[in-house]
């Protein structure tokens, strides 16, 4: 876990420190963040939250969310998560001055489930090689769109997980296929324009 979060910190400082001036100011300003975001279901938690960055071109962009699943929906105990979420928007046309749409956001994620029963190292009761997944950890892969007015903004993603993609590929006649996809909404409040 230290080092999920270390790794973490590291990557954000090494985002943020690239052509840094020693001027306080513009480094505190370079960590606030250009968006918050809200998003119901996609693998990441029932609801997520957080918060994102984008490059100066607004091509790249990552996010930082917290999520939960409630412990209705979660085998009895609520489940919390900490996502890192990355994506490239490739086809983005702006409509009018308020108006703006990214057709195609391709992206890649990765999150940690907290919580005794979800483990990213094996442990002692269990025998080497009972677990081929980790259950703590996840990784996932999407795609989506965005539409832009002002400073909202509404997105979908269509996405599946490695586990998803694990558990089709071993069990083709009694996973199908429409049941490894996901689906994701959004709202978006983005801070810079």
């Amino acid at each position: 876990m230290k080092r999920f979060i270390w790794t973490i910190l590291y990557m954000l400082l090494a985002f943020f420190a690239e052509g840094q001036s020693t001027d306080t100011a513009n480094f505190f300003q370079k960590l606030t963040p250009d968006n918050i975001k809200l998003q119901f279901a996609g693998n990441i938690g029932f609801l997520s939250t957080g918060i994102g960055y984008a490059s100066p071109q607004k091509h790249w962009k990552g996010d930082i969310l917290y999520g939960f699943v409630p412990a209705k929906y979660a085998a009895g105990s609520t489940l919390h998560l900490l996502t890192l979420k990355g994506r490239y928007g490739t086809l983005d046309r702006s409509y009018s001055q308020n108006v703006n749409i990214q057709w195609i956001n391709v992206g890649l994620w990765g999150n940690y489930a907290f919580g005794d029963r979800y483990f990213v190292r094996l442990p002692e009761y269990y025998s080497p090689g009972y677990y081929l997944i980790r259950p703590g950890l996840n990784i996932g892969v999407f795609v989506g769109s965005e539409i832009k007015y002002k400073n909202i903004g509404a997105y979908y993603e269509l996405g599946t997980t490695d586990k998803q993609l694990i558990h089709f590929f071993k069990n083709l006649e009694a996973f199908s296929f429409p049941y490894m996809f996901s689906a994701a909404i959004g709202v978006i409040y983005h801070l810079n324009q």
